[in-house]
């Protein structure tokens, strides 16, 4: 997903913003670059995600792909 955000005050600034568009990553270069931005998501999703929540809002139901 890409979803630029644009901040340019002159023309200048917005035809470098817009040179973005021609860049081009090889297969390789996502993957040090997802690696390098990667976040912790931290409280309050490790809570949220644990096994007790889920068992606390789903009553356990779990939902499996159809075959």
């Amino acid at each position: 997903m890409t979803a630029p955000v644009l901040g340019a005050r002159t023309p200048a600034q917005l035809a470098d913003n817009l040179g973005a568009l021609d860049v081009e990553l090889t297969a390789s270069q996502p993957a040090p670059l997802d690696a390098a931005s990667a976040i912790e998501l931290g409280y309050p999703l490790d809570m949220l995600a644990g096994d007790h929540i889920r068992e606390v809002t789903t009553g356990g139901l779990r939902i499996e792909p159809r075959r």
